[in-house]
């Protein structure tokens, strides 16, 4: 795949992609990561086996698909180096060190296209210049950085990795000189095979398809060497593109797309006429990235309440259509343009449209941004060309270096969990979740050093993060967790805040993950709360609708561990577990629960048979459980 490629340019660029994160190495887990893997009792509780890596793979429950992919190579990470944070963060780097060569083979090969049309009037060598700049400008941008140093964000970057791969397949498919149908159409059957892959990885991985057809479109402009090519490219675009958008279609109307709305502090309307705004604003961090406005958490992003409030929001959308008409008619005039824009847009069509998904992400780029760049390097050169004032490989070298600055600025910032808590406190000091992460930081410092300078920093903060969420309580449940860890009183206000949206709200896990460390926290006897207060909040939680599955089956999990801390509670406890581990007989977190409250109930025989038929099904592992 890469021996046509020039070898040096391909060192330098693996180097640099690799050298601009090097900073970020001796950095931890953060966010995501716990939810993901850190706290899967899937990965963490697994050994070596087939058995687990089929139980881990399938444990993922981020989008409809699970990622199972992404969870597998979580899975092997975890055998290989345990939860050691370099070597996740170094599989990661490599992925992208990896991808930034695909990249490189496929703009080498897309301005290949564009000078045989008489496009760009280059030499080879020269066109590989290009491509150098394009792939070294993208490997080293800072909008790239969550999607290589959040671990968690694997899962984009995977997906990235065989959407490459089916990009770099398909152009060698069409640049096969001759071709019979039945292979043809056996290539086009494997593309579609590394398209699922992607989708397994993350789901936007389905977007290989519509990245293929503005490549054909725009670049190809359907030209083949035989008729039954054109008919097999029809086939292969009825099948992956026409009929799933018909079928996306239909949900659509149907309202399964659109319906976790009721979780968002935005509507439908609003979120389309936001994503106007937010889509600009990540062409000008890419064309022009400013590193005060980059951030793992954009949660500050002013929403759009109608096409003129606020008013940019109108002039975002002139902008927007103006552009894509342009682009359009670019695709005879100026292909490289309006191959950019359109894959650009492509890139944005799953997540930055209609799914009720959080505004903004800048890991929504990885691939998307590629079209932007190159973009911005060919009109850089056209313009150097004609003022003929500067050489241009100085000029992209000099860009190159200053994108590369910001990102290691950043990848260093990365290095440190306070550090970098107070950096995305500081650059969006409206956000919810990064005050909640800077209050976060502080007190897992606090929890090792018992330094209460630490806890009131981290309440501090955390204080800040509950008084600007009105719907998410993990920062509210943080706050208590800390103010109980200080021995202080319980604020009745919170408290009341806190149960009143466990009853009428829509609870989500991370809430529930937050109570659960407040539960462990009681259970050491590190915080002090109250009863009364503890039995309404979990209360309120099993009288929400919303409340339902595996996350009911975690509330209750979660309330018979307090209520066997508490005197006279153990029965209560021995009941409710005895009922969730019969409704769920294969989760064996649930089971080893259950062996430690009939123990705690004086039910010795009862725990042993229990012990007894883990043993039998699970073998070896029950060494480590009861470890």
């Amino acid at each position: 795949m890469f021996k046509n490629i020039n070898r040096r340019y391909a060192f330098f660029i693996f180097a640099a992609a690799v050298l601009v994160y090097l900073p970020s190495l001796p950095g931890v887990f953060i966010y995501d990561d716990y939810f993901n893997f850190l706290q899967n009792p899937a990965i963490y509780d697994a050994r070596l086996s087939f058995a687990d890596a089929w139980t881990a793979t399938l444990s993922g429950s981020s989008g409809p698909l699970g990622r199972p992919l992404a969870m597998l190579s979580f899975y092997l990470n975890y055998q290989l180096s345990d939860l050691s944070p370099l070597s996740y963060k170094i599989a990661n780097i490599t992925i992208h060190a990896l991808n930034s060569l695909l990249v490189f083979s496929i703009v080498c090969r897309l301005f290949t296209i564009l000078m045989n049309r008489g496009v760009l009037l280059s030499s080879k060598y020269e066109l590989e210049r290009l491509a150098l700049w394009v792939t070294l400008l993208w490997a080293v941008h800072p909008i790239n950085l969550t999607a290589v140093l959040y671990v968690v964000q694997r899962m984009t970057s995977m997906s990235a990795t065989f959407t490459l791969l089916g990009i770099y397949f398909y152009l060698n498919l069409r640049e096969t000189p001759t071709i019979d149908v039945w292979r043809m159409m056996s290539r086009l059957i494997s593309i579609v095979f590394l398209g699922i892959i992607a989708a397994l990885c993350k789901e936007n991985g389905l977007l290989l398809f519509l990245f293929l057809f503005v490549i054909e479109c725009s670049l190809y402009q359907w030209h083949v060497k035989a008729l039954y090519e054109r008919w097999c490219l029809k086939v292969f675009y009825i099948f992956v593109l026409l009929l799933p958008l018909c079928f996306v279609g239909l949900m659509f109307l149907n309202g399964d797309l659109i319906a976790g709305y009721s979780d968002r502090a935005f509507d439908l309307t609003q979120r389309v006429l936001t994503e106007f705004r937010v889509l600009w604003f990540y062409i000008l961090q890419i064309l022009i990235p400013q590193a005060n406005l980059f951030g793992l958490h954009h949660d500050d992003f002013i929403i759009s309440t109608s096409i003129f409030e606020p008013i940019s929001t109108f002039w975002s959308i002139v902008a927007f259509v103006l552009l894509a008409i342009n682009g359009v008619k670019c695709v005879n005039k100026l292909p490289w343009f309006g191959f950019g824009l359109l894959f650009f847009f492509a890139g944005h069509m799953m997540e930055s449209t209609v799914l009720p998904l959080n505004l903004v992400h800048e890991h929504r780029n990885y691939l998307p941004s590629i079209g932007m760049v190159i973009i911005f390097v060919l009109s850089l050169k056209v313009l150097l060309n004609r003022i003929k004032v500067v050489r241009t490989n100085l000029v992209f070298a000099f860009v190159t270096i200053l994108f590369s600055l910001i990102t290691i600025n950043r990848a260093y910032d990365w290095s440190d969990l306070v550090l970098l808590g107070e950096r995305l406190a500081q650059r969006h000091p409206n956000s919810v979740t990064a005050n909640y992460e800077m209050g976060y930081a502080y007190f897992k410092i606090y929890e090792q050093k018992r330094d209460p300078a630490f806890a009131y920093i981290a309440k501090t903060a955390l204080q800040r993060a509950a008084s600007l969420s009105d719907r998410d309580m993990q920062p509210a449940i943080a706050l208590a967790h800390v103010v109980a860890m200080l021995g202080e009183d319980e604020d009745p206000v919170l408290m009341d805040k806190i149960a009143l949206d466990f009853k009428h709200g829509n609870v989500n896990v991370s809430e529930v993950i937050s109570l659960r460390q407040y539960v462990n926290c009681q259970i050491t006897t590190l915080c002090r709360s109250n009863e009364m207060m503890m039995r309404r909040l979990f209360n309120n939680l099993l009288e929400n609708n919303s409340v339902q599955g595996r996350l009911r089956s975690d509330v209750l999990y979660i309330y018979s561990t307090y209520l066997v801390t508490v005197p006279d509670g153990a029965a209560q406890a021995l009941m409710i577990m005895q009922d969730i581990a019969l409704r769920n007989p294969d989760t064996l977190e649930y089971q080893v629960k259950l062996i430690s409250i009939f123990l705690a109930n004086r039910k010795v025989n009862e725990a042993n048979l229990l012990m007894e038929r883990l043993t039998k099904r699970y073998g070896m592992e029950w060494n480590v459980i009861e470890k």
